[in-house]
């Protein structure tokens, strides 16, 4: 690896000067104030934290709204990597390159999400709200510069530019535990991903245990909801015709007829040597004559083959104008695999009449099934040749599919998803005081109240009694709290003679036997809500109540897939008793906002005709009539989507929840609206009411624009009852690490320290009549740590200058201020501390100097 003054020497060349060192390296700039991070390091990893090194990511990332990132291993390799990066015109040289696989589609090779991906999604959801989920696509395709094919764990859709979201495990993503040669790759996939325009987070577990800085980064690095692209979308389905011909003239015809028949998707597979290519020339020719096309694209999956399609059409039909770049449409575009992956989500889905896709058995390998649902063409054509193995029902899956913009309730009724029909199990299983979080059931209550028998042999009973003989025969999924409740809900099956298992993270073994049929049940807990594709599924079973609206999506989702023979998917609901609470968890009819029930009836109204031939034979076994009846619905979304919570409240107007808490026991203030929920009150807040509480209480606006000004201000007031806030801050400074954390007992210790020296050599460390003049007070680490946290901690938490982490036992500042802080800044905020507490103590009779406040 190179030292420091090799790598000046080699980015002098490239007109970059060192500009700040850090840790791994150093950030340089050139004249035109573009700046780059080199990383050559001489660190073991016990002293470098993957959160460190994510955390300086992310702040630069944000910081510069793009950064690229270069690795010193050598002279060559530095160099290499300023030329890709800096200097050659990577767009048309990464155009002509074919595509390799690099990695796995985790959703083709898992089941479920990690808990990191798992854990990002609701976190997302919590800040943002569920109608913003749609921005966020899982698992996106991306072909880097050097035309590998790649995946991001998220990319966020925004209209002013996409952000790509990595989830990194520490073993294997931690530059000084991995190989170079992958640290080399994984800058390389970043780089690429900042070249085209991507703003690329990353963020470990550690980093995201973090709750409170967590969420303030995702709000400060994703910018306005209002720039997300949060459209829902579904699958809609082509019809494919899948032939093999024997000569170029049959299947010519043969997609002339079913064009006129209405079909407009075509895998057309030829013997080799049979002028495959010719067959698409005729066929465009003919859509030309009738004006039935006006852009068409043609996608090749190599260089080679782009130039020889390019020269036969030039022969054929030479009035054609020709374009090879994919954003510059002419009559025929011409482009190689890895320019369409790349550049298709730039273009309007329905900018081409026309699509060719020749060599259609590498679609697949090639990742271009995402572009080929994005597209919405007149005519889309692939061909490929019979010495190719072929699987037909991959290439129907990936030719057939096409995106459209709706919701459930609308893809359901254009017959894109099963219809849905639902039943309502009630059970008397008390859930009053199972407490709500603010986002969510609290999971030991409902992990306690949920271990009742009797709510498992209901669910067993209602599904031996409908699908498990006869015509109602299905397979189906059933979502429950816990592992342990996974392991109890399939022996309550059992014991009624359905086969069943449990399925979690840590045994996956009855999954293939649910494909292949020979399980009729799976129990899983919610991390099998993700990566599930399994058509089959035509029950779903809600026992796990929620009040997450993704997750109760997500839930859905793994019934919602079309399969032959699949009249519809079963939704059964178990409704508990929550007591005198309007706060209820999501089922089918606060999602879709209906007033009745009825035993299995349909939701929704369809454009089609629809099979009832199950729902007959559901008439039969019901032992009631399955009448319409008015029932209670609360949608949380609806009634208090645009109101405020007390934590939010408390963030808009800069304080503390405990304060407003306060506020509202002492009926200082009054909540919009409030709610029952067990022996609580959830209290909302409309925005005019927050203006007059604002008001009210003279409560200066404040927003993360000011936070520095405040910040100053706040100091500047002097305002010092005790002499905690001195002491705390000089504390804090010298702990503190480059991300602006310190562990909250370091602080505590250094606290403690500085007061007992003042005890022991002056017989008081405060005013008469503090607590901390007592010793059995002072000697107490658990009680100053409580202290702290009571006062000054909570001055300065309410302002939003600190926040502590009490999961990792950290205390930390607020990071837009401790980014805006400079050396000079704190200093600046050292010289006054000291100052103030000699200050504060001379009024004591306590005289001190400057070297009791060093720590």
């Amino acid at each position: 690896m190179l030292s420091q003054s090799q790598v000046n020497e080699v980015m002098a060349c490239f007109g970059f000067s060192a500009m700040q060192e850090h840790k791994l390296g150093c950030l340089y700039e050139d004249k035109h104030q573009q700046v780059v991070v080199v990383d050559f390091w001489d660190t073991p990893p016990s002293d470098y934290h993957y959160v460190e090194y994510t955390s300086l990511q992310n702040r630069l990332m944000h910081q510069y709204q793009g950064i690229y990132r270069f690795f010193a291993l050598s002279e060559h390799e530095l160099h290499s990597q300023l030329e890709n990066f800096l200097r050659l015109d990577l767009q048309h040289k990464v155009a002509d390159m074919a595509i390799h696989t690099y990695g796995a589609h985790r959703n083709e090779t898992h089941l479920d999400p990690t808990p990191p991906e798992f854990n990002f999604h609701t976190t997302f959801e919590e800040v943002f709200g569920s109608q913003y989920l749609y921005a966020l696509r899982p698992e996106e395709v991306y072909i880097d510069l050097n035309g590998h094919r790649r995946y991001i764990d998220f990319v966020l859709h925004r209209s002013q530019g996409n952000i790509a979201i990595e989830l990194n495990g520490e073993r294997y993503h931690h530059p000084l535990l991995i190989s170079q040669q992958k640290y080399l790759s994984q800058l390389y996939k970043q780089n690429s991903l900042v070249h085209d325009g991507l703003l690329v987070y990353r963020w470990s577990n550690r980093g995201m245990r973090d709750d409170f800085k967590f969420k303030e980064q995702l709000k400060d690095y994703f910018g306005d909801t209002s720039q997300f692209r949060a459209t829902p979308y579904f699958k809609g389905k082509r019809q494919v015709s899948f032939e093999l011909y024997a000569h170029q003239k049959d299947a010519i015809e043969s997609i002339s007829d079913k064009r006129s028949q209405g079909q407009n998707t075509f895998l057309t597979v030829l013997p080799t040597g049979t002028g495959k290519t010719e067959v698409f020339i005729e066929d465009f020719r003919r859509q030309l004559q009738q004006g039935a096309t006006q852009h068409a694209l043609a996608i090749v999956p190599t260089v080679n083959l782009k130039d020889q399609l390019v020269e036969r059409v030039q022969q054929h039909l030479p009035l054609v104008e020709i374009s090879t770049e994919i954003d510059t449409p002419l009559d025929l575009t011409i482009v190689t695999n890895a320019a369409v992956v790349r550049n298709y989500l730039h273009l309007p889905s329905q900018l081409f009449d026309y699509i060719l896709v020749d060599e259609a058995h590498r679609a697949a390998a090639t990742g271009l099934s995402k572009a080929l649902e994005y597209f919405t063409p007149r005519t889309l054509l692939g061909l490929t040749a019979t010495d190719e193995r072929l699987d037909q029902k991959k290439l129907e899956d990936i030719f057939g599919h096409y995106h459209v913009d709706l919701t459930l309730q609308q893809a359901m009724e254009h017959g894109l998803v099963p219809p849905i029909r639902v039943f309502r199990l009630e059970s008397n299983i008390d859930f009053s005081k199972v407490r709500f979080n603010g986002k969510d059931f609290v999971k030991s209550d409902l992990q306690k109240t949920i271990q009742i028998p009797s709510r498992d042999h209901l669910i067993a009973d209602i599904l031996q009694k409908y699908f498990v003989d006869g015509a109602l025969q299905k397979q189906g999924i059933i979502f429950c709290v816990d592992v342990k409740h996974t392991e109890r809900m399939a022996k309550a099956l059992r014991l009624v003679g359905i086969n069943a298992k449990s399925v979690h993270a840590k045994d996956r073994s009855a999954i293939d036997e649910y494909f292949a049929g020979e399980v009729q049940f799976l129990c899983a807990c919610e991390l099998l809500s993700e990566g599930w594709d399994a058509p089959q599924t035509s029950v779903v079973v809600m026992a796990r109540p929620t009040m997450s609206k993704a997750l109760y999506l997500q839930q859905l989702g793994r019934g919602t897939r079309l399969a032959p023979n699949k009249e519809a998917l079963y939704v059964i609901d178990i409704i508990d008793n929550y007591g005198p609470a309007l706060l209820q968890p999501w089922n089918l009819h606060n999602l879709f906002n209906i007033g009745h029930y009825r035993a299995f009836a349909e939701v929704g109204d369809y454009q089609h005709p629809v099979s009832q031939h199950e729902l007959l034979v559901l008439d039969g076994l019901y032992e009631q009539e399955r009448k319409i009846e008015p029932i209670d619905i609360f949608n949380f979304e609806q009634e208090f989507g645009d109101l405020f919570s007390e934590e939010q409240l408390a963030r808009e107007l800069f304080i503390s929840t405990g304060t407003v808490r306060n506020w509202i026991k002492k009926q200082d203030i009054t909540p919009t609206r409030s709610i029952p929920f067990g022996k609580n009150q959830l209290h909302y807040f409309s925005q005019q009411s927050i203006e007059g509480i604002r008001a009210e209480k003279n409560i200066k606006p404040r927003t993360e624009a000011t936070r520095f000004d405040d910040f100053w201000e706040f100091l500047g007031k002097r305002d010092y009852t005790f002499s905690y806030k001195i002491i705390f801050l000089l504390a804090f400074h010298a702990n503190c690490d480059e991300n602006g954390e310190a562990q909250t007992e370091q602080i505590a210790k250094h606290y403690q320290a500085f007061y007992q020296r003042l005890f022991t050599e002056f017989g008081q460390c405060e005013k008469e009549n503090n607590p901390l003049n007592r010793t059995e007070y002072l000697h107490d680490l658990k009680y100053l740590t409580r202290s702290i946290a009571n006062n000054p901690f909570e001055k300065f938490e309410r302002k939003r200058f600190f926040y502590q982490s009490k999961e990792l036992s950290l205390t930390a500042m607020d990071s837009l201020l401790w980014d805006k802080l400079s050396k000079q800044d704190w200093a600046k905020i050292q010289d006054q501390m000291i100052q103030d507490g000699i200050n504060y103590f001379q009024k004591l009779g306590i005289t001190l100097s400057k070297t009791y406040f060093e720590f």
